[in-house]
């Protein structure tokens, strides 16, 4: 079988492709150009591709990052929600047009270095878990289609990362000294506000921290560097105070105490099902993740529209920013998933 990898110079990547090499299969790299000054990033993949003896293309999608990424993280936050762009690129851009070019220039299927499995249930692609809980990726990989799962390998799915880290050095593929890949690639220092006012300065406006009432408890330099549930640096007396909501129109922030903050339930939208889906109006009962890192919890959702859904939460739970992801599993397998459109405390 003829299989396009991503490459992106790391270990996950690099040892996947080893893996697929050793089934005997035809191994073809692929490393995406994302943004500029990606060149030290092309190199290390060009090098692994070479200790592999595999070809090695690089694709140019700044222009489909730029707009199917990068403008939404922006537009997002300037709407006073949290994105998940990592979520968004994997279905639009990595196992989207990525993926196309792949298969267009003749490869059977894709494969990348996630950590996350796939299995086939009555012909129908069943996305699980990968076995490596600590660094799991099914969350991550929630919004793609059945088409593009039934395209997409795995290889990482059934190994602990610190055993792919040791057998990528004994391979010699990556330098011992390679430090990990950053949770956001075009932010490899972190700073999501430093991001957002290079891009809109307007954004940077002084106005007032509040509580519950209304009542002014303090300044700050801007509604979009908060996000709901958010307690350090808020510089307040009289707490712990959590960021309740943030309201870019006013440029406002409320804040509140732990007690007030437990939610109820959650309106999704653009509800993706990967498991045979209800019928609107039916109810079912699933584990809900709102974060990558979080514990499920227990929930019932009630499949509302084509695309829309409630979850009621059974006790309710810490607060979760509109934007988010939410992940519904039976066990290790992932049922569906949907964005957050609004929140019921």
């Amino acid at each position: 079988m003829r299989i396009g990898i991503g490459i992106s110079g790391g270990v996950d990547s690099a040892v996947a492709a080893s893996m697929l090499l050793g089934e005997g299969h035809e191994v073809i790299g692929y490393t995406m150009l994302l943004f500029d000054g990606q060149e030290e990033t092309v190199e290390r993949a060009a090098s692994v591709a070479a200790r592999l003896g595999i070809q090695h293309r690089v694709v140019d999608l700044r222009a489909p990052f730029e707009d199917e990424v990068l403008a939404y993280f922006t537009d997002e936050y300037r709407c006073g929600r949290t994105p998940s762009p990592c979520v968004r690129c994997n279905r639009r851009v990595k196992l989207g047009m990525f993926a196309e070019i792949m298969l267009h220039e003749g490869c059977d299927c894709v494969a990348t270095g996630h950590y996350a499995r796939i299995a086939f249930q009555n012909e129908l692609p069943q996305l699980l878990r990968g076995k490596d809980a600590s660094k799991d990726q099914s969350y991550f990989l929630a919004q793609l289609t059945h088409d593009q799962l039934a395209r997409t390998r795995f290889p990482l799915g059934d190994f602990l990362k610190a055993d792919v880290k040791q057998l990528g050095l004994s391979l010699g593929l990556v330098p011992e000294s390679q430090a990990e890949s950053q949770d956001l690639c075009f932010l490899p220092d972190g700073d999501v506000a430093a991001f957002l006012l290079r891009r809109h300065p307007e954004l940077a406006c002084e106005g007032w921290i509040v509580d519950g009432t209304g009542r002014r408890l303090g300044r700050h330099g801007g509604a979009f560097r908060y996000t709901v549930g958010q307690r350090r640096g808020l510089g307040l007396g009289g707490g712990p105070w959590f960021v309740m909501r943030t309201d870019l129109q006013t440029n406002t922030v409320t804040v509140g105490h732990e007690d007030e903050l437990r939610l109820h339930g959650l309106l999704l939208n653009q509800v993706n099902w990967l498991t045979i889906p209800l019928e609107i109006g039916g109810v079912m009962r699933a584990t809900f993740q709102m974060r990558s890192q979080m514990r499920p919890v227990p929930a019932t959702l009630l499949r509302l529209g084509e695309t829309t859904a409630g979850i009621l939460f059974d006790p309710p739970v810490p607060p979760v920013p509109c934007g988010q992801l939410a992940v519904g599993y039976d066990h290790e397998r992932v049922l569906l998933s949907g964005w957050i459109q609004e929140t019921m405390g």
